[in-house]
């Protein structure tokens, strides 16, 4: 390599000029979101040609868009619209997405656990071994809910209890 050569590599190295990196890492983060799911869709149309022995060329003959709108969304640099999303998944055959139909919020169900209940009312001290009879698992802990109190302890000394009544 000429001294020229280096020269030139050098003062593009130490430029007068602001890096962008930042500008993009911004853009980045406020995008991330959709970004992701760009990316996502991008990994799943790929494999669907890859399975069905199709190219990208076809993709978009299927969809009646351009060439470069599927590379751009093959390379996960598309914002993606419902409209394109319904034609990717009609072209392919495949479903990218879930909407999930209109409900009242009153009505929308939420992922819960239910702790099934001990119809039993406990008046003494009990040690371990006082619950060989009950279906516990061996580690329990307090957590205060607005209808039920859930009982946890190691088990490796007694809980106390107040007595009812």
């Amino acid at each position: 390599m000429e001294l020229n050569e280096r020269l030139d590599k050098f003062e593009k190295l130490v430029s007068d000029k602001p890096s962008s990196f930042l500008s993009k890492l911004a853009q980045y983060k406020a995008n991330k979101k959709w970004i992701d799911h760009s990316y996502n869709v991008a990994t799943t149309v790929l494999e669907a040609l890859k399975h069905k022995g199709m190219s990208q060329k076809d993709l978009a003959k299927k969809m009646n868009v351009s060439a470069q709108q599927v590379n751009k969304i093959i390379k996960g640099k598309q914002n993606l619209t419902f409209e394109t999303v319904g034609k990717l998944e009609d072209a392919l055959g495949i479903s990218l997405m879930e909407i999930i139909s209109y409900n009242p919020v009153s009505e929308i169900k939420i992922n819960a656990t239910q702790v099934k209940s001990v119809e039993k009312t406990l008046t003494k001290e009990l040690h371990k071994n006082d619950l060989a009879d009950f279906t516990f698992s061996d580690n329990f802990k307090q957590k205060k809910g607005v209808q039920m109190n859930v009982v946890y302890n190691k088990l490796t000394q007694a809980i106390k209890y107040p007595k009812v009544g």
